[in-house]
This record gives C-alpha cells, sequence and structure tokens, in this order.
C-alpha cells in the first residue's frame, strides 16, 4: 500500500534533513506519496514582503501559491525527491503563514489529511524541543492527548550514510504495540531493513517474553517475516541513555517509541513527554525519532 508522508520543509535549503532521511531510508520511493509543507515564520522579518511577491503562475502540482523565501528550499526538495525516482505527480506542495504557531499549524495540517507520518527536519526538531519542554501548559497536554496530534511524529536529524533498520522500544503497553505496527505497516515492502524489538528492564519486572510475542504476531500481520525480526533486552535505569546507546552501537536508521505507557496517561513509563523525548532528539543526531501515539 503506498504511503502519505508531510513533510515539512523550512527557509533553510542547507538543512532538508527531513527529506534526505526519505531519500536515504527507502528503497522504493516512487510508491508514496509526498506533501512538502513550509509554514513562513511570524518573526520572519521579511514576511510581509514575501507575502506580497508570489510567483505568479504556480506550477498545477502545487496547492497554494508559493512565497518567494520558500522557493529555494521547495525546489531543492522536489529536485532530492525526483533523484530518488519520486514522480512528480505524488508530490504536492502547500505553504502559508503561521496562524497558531508552528507547531499547532503542523498539526492543524497534519489533522486534515490521512496522513501515514508528519516528517520534521533537524531545525523542526528544535521548535518540537519548545513545545515537549512545558508539560504543564495545558494547552501542550491537550493537543498530545486529543486528536490533534493523530500521526506519527519523525524526528529527523542529519542521516549518515550506510545506516539501515529500526529499533522499537517495546514496554508491554499499548502505545509501545502502535509503535510496533506503525514499523510494521511502514517497513512491509522495505525488505533492506531489519527490525529489533528492544525491552529496557528498569526494575520493574515485566514479562518481556509476552511483549516479544504479541509483537512478532503483530509484524507478521504486515508480512516481517521472522528472518527480519530480532529481541533483545538491556538494563539501563537511564532510558534515553539505554535507548541512544544501543542505537549508536547498533548503527540504526531510526528509532521508534510508543507515546503512552504502561501505567497510562501520557507516556508516564518512559517519560518521554518530558526529559528523555529531548535527551532522544539531542542524542541521536544521526538517528530519526519515531513517535507513534
Amino acid at each position: 500500500m503506498n504511503k502519505h508522508f508531510l513533510v515539512t520543509v523550512s527557509n533553510d535549503f542547507e538543512h532538508l534533513t527531513g527529506v534526505e532521511f526519505i531519500c536515504s531510508f527507502f528503497t522504493h520511493l516512487s510508491e508514496h506519496h509526498m506533501t512538502l509543507l513550509h509554514i513562513c515564520r511570524l518573526d520572519d522579518n521579511d514576511m510581509n514582503k514575501a507575502l506580497t511577491e508570489m510567483w505568479e503562475s504556480p506550477e498545477e502540482r502545487i496547492n497554494g501559491r508559493l512565497t518567494i523565501g520558500a522557493q529555494k528550499a521547495l525546489d531543492k526538495a522536489t529536485r532530492l525527491l525526483s533523484d530518488s525516482n519520486m514522480a512528480i505527480d505524488k508530490m504536492i506542495t502547500k505553504t502559508f503563514p503561521e496562524r497558531y504557531g508552528k507547531i499547532r499549524d503542523i498539526l492543524s495540517e497534519a489533522s486534515k489529511g490521512l496522513y501515514d507520518a508528519i516528517i520534521l527536519g533537524k531545525r523542526a526538531s528544535y521548535t518540537l524541543q519548545w513545545f515537549f519542554e512545558r508539560p504543564a501548559d495545558e494547552t501542550a497536554k491537550a493537543i498530545i492527548q486529543d486528536s490533534a496530534l493523530n500521526s506519527p511524529l519523525w524526528i529527523c536529524p542529519n542521516p549518515e550514510a550506510g545506516r539501515k533498520h529500526v529499533l522499537v522500544c517495546v514496554d508491554g503497553s499499548e502505545g509501545s504495540f502502535r509503535a510496533v505496527d506503525h514499523v510494521g505497516y511502514i517497513l512491509s515492502r522495505q525488505e533492506q531493513h531489519a527490525i529489533t524489538l528492544l525491552h529496557v528492564e528498569s526494575g520493574a519486572g515485566l514479562n518481556y517474553e509476552d511483549m516479544f510475542q504479541k509483537s512478532r504476531q503483530i509484524l507478521a500481520s504486515h508480512d516481517i517475516s521472522d528472518n527480519r525480526i530480532r529481541t533483545d533486552t538491556t538494563w539501563g535505569l537511564n532510558v534515553a541513555g539505554t535507548i541512544s546507546g544501543y542505537a549508536e552501537k547498533g548503527g540504526f536508521a531510526a528509532i521508534a517509541v510508543g507515546l503512552e505507557g504502561v501505567d497510562r496517561g501520557i507516556l508516564k513509563r518512559m517519560n518521554l513527554a518530558g526529559s528523555t523525548t529531548i535527551s532522544l532528539i539531542e542524542r541521536a543526531e544521526k538517528i530519526a525519532l519515531w513517535c507513534c501515539p
């Protein structure tokens, strides 16, 4: 089944890390659809000028009118995807001025489409840190808890050539099984990537064999063969450090985590809405982080 990704594109054409990750990760990129999203920030000094200097005749594949400030980045993103055998007719470009703040605008757009993932580049991940650093903010909590974040969120730093495979963190929660399901769905026809199911033991004494068995069943429903699945357990009180170290040593391209822990509520088990998520983002300089609600 074709996948549809919402890919954020900033003004900085030198840092299109989300697009670069997609190009490096997928073999059959031509099977998928991309919506390139550019949001003109309210604090851009030249925003008003950019919004009045629109392109006279935007191409038919563009939904909305491009600002001049976004042209280089969007052109480069399109070129990178085209070089990876992505058909032009499977790409849509959307651009508009910031309305409710960058994160809310991204989530608003995501809620309108049936996207399989929201893909943020490195600069977007810095903005995402601002979002997660305020767990007490009721608005931010509402965005996470409600339907605003209903698509998996990929945070993509600079990809490193040669990295492959996905590390999925499982703790027996429904959130972690949703992460397993997402990874299975994404990798169903990407046989160059294997999947490692990792349980970080921190003293809770959970039955990891049961969670591994259920995870394998989920992956099997996506036609992931057993020879592509590996399981492992490790001890670590610092969850983020343990996960990051394991992923770095294993040369993984991505880490997948669920956004709901075994104790119910938002990420209580692994505290991923707070310091652990921020730590994972900061530590994984070459590894993408897939957050699955």
